[in-house]
């Protein structure tokens, strides 16, 4: 094993192998859907919009404005744009930046929720070859100063609920309020701030061959969510190759035109990642600021959504809506894909009944990229696994000491995959390899078939009575159980040798959640489990402090009960 800044790169021949096994699924969504005959005009300029800038985001939506330009590209918060009208003001926001200095020299950061004031940006990075820096919504006011400090932005574009991270001593930054949600903003914000929707409106006479013709394109920097200090910055480059995209697609079932609900965060790579593919399939995107169970409901009804890309959370919401209110006329759906935090196998089983076998799970990390899908019929099956791994990855499970397990036997999960990250922003940082492989920081384990199963993350993992207890098993037991509206569980070291388990759990305010007690729930784990996984300790809560993917955050359950 070695500790290593330098990342993992798949040998050419497996990525040869992958590029090729990658085409067909590729073909089969329609993504390479040319206008011809009766549009030449718009094919040709379909190709040279892919020549100049491949697969970043505004290509693909330029490129849909030629296909599609009057088919519904984005709905969110602040409402409907067509192709043509998206495509339309990335072009506007881009020149207005070009004119006030930005190149593919400049470097810019974006703390924004999932909507255009994200999606923008994306394509700006795209059509000028700048650097685009993805900032947690978490962020601090601090973390955002050292960011912005030591990498030299000059750009920021930033929603106004979050106008307060922005340091107040950094005069010389160029500040684009992405979203206004609160009236007073503008009086709020200094002057010389800017405003997207004031951009987009500019008359600069400007086209689309005033940008540079094929601008050697900056660097994508997905800033982890770390929690104390600055975040570690994960660097990727735009798509080159449609590798990563075929291996998603063969196992979820994309398809031309679909109509996508997005709740997956699209600061995180997962969520960039279906963004490149809703644009390259000429999807309308449905999405929203703030998640909400009944909100989502509503708009998969009014846009007769086919696909859903979700996280665990926010899918047992949208559940618990279905479940409250059965009229909804929702379906069918092509995929819906969880992935961020794990997916309990009674969800599967629960959306499995009643939407068929269209539930798949996407394993992954922001540095190893791609690493296992599930397909529908795979957690039908299986329902408690990550899948297979993808065509385009290679995937072991390694021991303590470095030596590859076999089959059945729970170790540390190594991967590499074609969109695998390209280090990290400061050369310092490391990370483990084994044979070339990345350590994703998750226990597991392979089956004889080769499936897939996580058994949670490395530090996670408690040692109870001698025994390694993986919280997450306890989770997924209970959180199926009538009455419980939300459930997590951790160990706490409570000194040098002793470790705890406790179970925090929200009652769903049911008749059957008054009589959930601590007896019961320990005796319920003890009758399913190994004696030692039962927690030690029960702790109800109004609410689990979850992050904007889902995650429970454990430092905000310590602030808020104050620490164990």
């Amino acid at each position: 094993m070695s500790n290593s800044a330098q990342p993992p790169r798949l040998p050419l021949a497996f990525q040869l192998k992958a590029f090729l096994r990658t085409v067909p699924p590729l073909l089969k969504t329609g993504a390479f859907y040319f206008p011809l005959p009766h549009n030449p005009k718009g094919s040709l300029e379909m190709l040279r919009s892919l020549y100049r800038w491949r697969f970043a985001v505004g290509s693909l939506v330029h490129v849909d404005a030629q296909r599609y330009p009057d088919r519904l590209a984005l709905v969110d918060d602040d409402g409907e744009l067509t192709y043509r009208e998206l495509d339309e003001m990335c072009t506007r926001v881009a020149l207005a930046l070009m004119a006030r200095g930005m190149s593919r020299d400049t470097k810019f950061g974006i703390i924004a929720r999932n909507g255009r004031g994200i999606i923008v940006p994306m394509a700006v990075k795209g059509l000028i070859g700048s650097e685009i820096m993805l900032m947690n919504v978490g962020s601090s006011e601090a973390q955002v100063d050292g960011i912005v400090e030591q990498n030299d932005v000059s750009f920021m574009f930033i929603d106004d609920e979050f106008i307060d991270r922005i340091p107040k001593d950094r005069k010389d930054l160029n500040v684009v309020i992405t979203h206004v949600s609160d009236p007073e903003t503008r009086n709020k914000v200094p002057s010389h701030w800017l405003f997207m929707e004031d951009l987009a409106k500019e008359n600069n006479n400007g086209t689309f061959d005033d940008f540079e013709f094929k601008p050697e394109q900056g660097r994508i920097i997905i800033m982890s969510s770390g929690t104390t200090g600055l975040p570690k910055g994960v660097l990727r480059d735009e798509p080159k190759l449609p590798n990563s995209v075929g291996a998603i697609c063969e196992r979820i079932p994309w398809r031309r035109n679909m109509v996508v609900h997005q709740s997956a965060s699209m600061f995180h790579a997962w969520g960039w990642a279906n963004v490149l593919i809703a644009f390259g399939t000429g999807a309308t995107i449905v999405t929203m600021r703030q998640f909400d169970g009944k909100t989502m409901a509503q708009q998969c009804q009014q846009y007769g959504v086919n696909g859903i890309i979700s996280a665990a959370f926010f899918l047992r919401q949208f559940k618990d809506e279905l479940d409250d209110n059965p009229v909804y006329k929702l379906g069918p759906f092509k995929f819906i894909v969880s992935s961020g935090n794990a997916i309990p196998a009674w969800l599967v089983r629960a959306l499995t009944h009643r939407f068929g076998p269209v539930v798949c799970n996407f394993y992954g990390s922001t540095e190893a990229g791609l690493t296992s899908i599930a397909t529908g019929q795979d957690l039908t099956m299986r329902p408690d696994s990550a899948g297979r791994p993808a065509m385009s990855a290679i995937v072991r499970i390694y021991d303590d000491n470095g030596k590859e397990l076999p089959a059945g036997e729970v170790g540390r999960i190594f991967a590499c995959e074609d969109s695998s990250f390209t280090g990290y922003l400061n050369p310092e940082d490391k990370f483990n390899t084994i044979d070339g492989l990345f350590e994703i920081g998750d226990r597991g384990y392979l089956d004889r078939e080769g499936y897939l199963y996580i058994s949670g993350r490395s530090d996670d993992m408690v040692i109870k009575g001698g025994e390694n207890v993986f919280p997450r098993e306890v989770e997924e037991l209970v959180g199926g159980l009538p009455g419980i509206a939300d459930c997590y569980c951790r160990g706490v070291q409570n000194d040098e040798i002793i470790a705890d388990l406790y179970l925090y759990v929200v009652r769903s305010g049911s008749k059957v959640s008054e009589d959930l007690t601590q007896e019961y729930l320990q005796k319920y784990v003890r009758e399913n489990l190994a004696d030692h996984s039962v927690p030690d300790k029960v702790i109800f809560v109004d609410k689990l402090p979850r992050n904007a993917v889902g995650k429970v955050v454990p430092r905000e359950i310590d602030a808020m009960l104050g620490k164990h």
